[in-house]
């Protein structure tokens, strides 16, 4: 696939396949592409050429950086449980709301307040909560894990790592990078990306260090 605003190239020539199971680090500076990288992926934007064919029963949770998906009127609770109800299905499993939301370290005495009365980081591991809790089988991350402190960083890659799904994962957070993923796709500049199998670290030392 290819894409370019005006004649900045985002995306040249780049050639990527996904199979189940991975856990994809896609990283750059900002204003690389991420983003756009993961809508064309998504299928919210169109290439400039190239094709992205998607597997069959593909249902993916994603959560973009601004936790939009989040209804700031609704109590964590509701977030948890739209459709009302004690219980969570996670992983087909069913789960209490307490229980689960505990996971995310959030209190039983919590569960009634506004979503609007949360921090950005008590927001962030909410969205993680509900994203994980959907039906998908592809869950798309954005900087996940802005605003989160060591103890949310720590119950969210365990919980990426008992993930059964697909993952396709943007972070500047390098050690993040190194215990979760399978894989990275990196930009280069200029339009050029680079596919590594492993972690940030493997990807810094094939295609960032100094010959």
């Amino acid at each position: 696939i290819a894409k370019r605003y005006g004649e900045r190239p985002v995306i040249a020539d780049l050639s990527l396949r996904i199979m189940r199971g991975d856990r994809v680090g896609v990283v750059g500076p900002n204003g690389a592409g991420k983003t756009t990288l993961i809508d064309i992926l998504l299928g919210r934007r169109e290439p400039d050429s190239g094709e992205v064919i998607r597997g069959e029963n593909l249902a993916v949770a994603y959560v973009d950086q601004n936790r939009a998906a989040l209804n700031m009127n609704d109590t964590i609770w509701q977030a948890l449980a739209p459709m009302g109800g004690d219980q969570v299905i996670v992983g087909g499993r069913p789960r209490h709301v307490a229980a689960y939301a505990q996971d995310f370290l959030f209190g039983p005495h919590q569960l009634r307040q506004p979503i609007s009365a949360l921090s950005g980081g008590e927001r962030s591991r909410l969205a993680l909560a509900v994203a994980l809790a959907k039906p998908a089988n592809l869950l798309v991350l954005d900087e996940p894990t802005n605003d989160l402190d060591m103890d949310s960083l720590d119950a969210l890659e365990q919980m990426l790592a008992e993930y059964d799904g697909t993952v396709i994962l943007v972070s500047h957070d390098r050690a993040f990078l190194d215990g979760v993923v399978t894989q990275i796709v990196g930009a280069l500049g200029e339009g050029r990306w680079a596919e590594t199998p492993g972690g940030w670290s493997d990807f810094e030392r094939e295609h960032l260090s100094a010959p």
